[in-house]
């Protein structure tokens, strides 16, 4: 029976903390977090009756980290993220309730080397409404509330060096060989720009490759752009983006990108600008997500307040555009969400 790469780090861990004590291990960390999230469904959609509806949702996050003494000055870093989740739908009797692991794997370095396995969260890329280069973890943007996303099984090698660093990943290797894939990123900093050159090959899809920049100009500009070349379906995906962050603390970030992967054509152009204004606990945010092949735009904004182990926060999002609009008919047109967080 073929052994997934989670299990083969929980085997990993068993078999170093036989006989070998863990040194100290700190208590878990993380978050319980409780939301109420509200889906107005929209008459316009594909199918209005079938659009999910709202709901209450609590959701523990828990994480640990612990190292294993494996003798000669070695040691195995292992660490685990689950998470528990308690929902109820509206019109729901009874809360249904799930479980789920992020992350669940083991490490071991060797002077600037550093292997690991299991399932492991890893996102790359330099974009904030859109990455790419993204290739292992193709993390949700833009979510409605932020959420620790679902890891990779994943064997990886690194290497680190004074400026740069460099990662070979195998992509879900316990799965055939026309399922999995490798990825290769290399990261070098030059001063105040940071340069990523990435790869990535699968039986499935054929290999591309990408390149992406992050460059400091001054206090208050940062300028980004990524960009990934898919030669065997002769499409790409590239982004540009700068922020701008005034005396005020106010922050302005505005992105255009094409995606030559999008699922309709409206989607392939978009113009996507955030402006954000945290005043010490509170923050203030709106941002607009613009097609202007069809004119769909979502407009956002939300509240939040942050304290040393609370914190409260409400958004919003409005879909809208011509009638013709892809994002105008959505399965919902006004979808928003209140949350109460406390990390330990």
């Amino acid at each position: 029976m073929r052994t997934s790469i989670p299990h083969l780090a929980a085997v990993l861990a068993t078999a170093a903390c036989t006989g070998v004590a863990a040194q100290s291990p700190p208590g878990p960390t993380g978050e319980w977090q409780s939301a109420r999230e509200w889906r107005l469904a929209n008459p316009l959609g594909p199918a209005p009756a079938f659009a999910p509806r709202s709901r209450w949702r609590s959701t523990l996050d828990l994480q640990t980290d612990q190292r294993v003494a494996l003798g000669r000055g070695k040691a195995l870093a292992l660490h685990a993220d689950a998470v528990l989740a308690v929902e109820r739908g509206d019109g729901d009797t009874n809360p249904s309730s799930s479980a789920r692991l992020n992350a669940l794997y083991a490490s071991t370095s060797s002077d600037d080397w550093q292997l690991s396995a299991g399932r492991r969260i890893i996102g790359w890329d330099v974009g904030q409404g859109f990455r790419p280069n993204d290739v292992v973890q193709r993390e949700e943007r833009r979510p409605l509330l932020a959420a620790t996303p679902q890891g990779r099984s994943v064997v990886q090698l690194e290497h680190f060096g004074t400026d740069d660093a460099t990662s070979l990943v195998w992509v879900d290797p316990q799965r055939s060989p026309s399922e999995a894939a490798l990825a290769l990123r290399h990261y070098r900093r030059l001063g105040a720009l940071d340069v990523h050159a990435h790869g990535h090959w699968s039986m499935a899809a054929g290999g591309n490759i990408g390149a992406a920049l992050a460059w400091v100009a001054s206090d208050a500009v940062e300028l980004h752009a990524s960009t990934r070349w898919l030669p065997a379906r002769h499409q790409h995906q590239t982004l540009l983006g700068a922020t701008w962050t005034g005396s005020t603390n106010l922050t302005v970030l505005g992105e255009v990108w094409h995606d030559g992967l999008a699922s309709t054509s409206a989607a392939r152009r978009n113009v996507y600008t955030r402006l954000a204004w945290p005043q010490e606990a509170w923050q203030l945010s709106a941002d607009v997500l613009w097609q202007p092949a069809d004119g769909g735009r979502v407009f956002g904004a939300g509240l939040r307040w942050q304290g040393d182990q609370w914190r409260a926060e409400a958004v919003w999002r409005v879909f809208g555009g011509p009638d013709s609009a892809v994002l105008h008919r959505t399965p919902w047109h006004q979808t928003g969400a209140v949350a109460l967080t406390r990390s330990f």
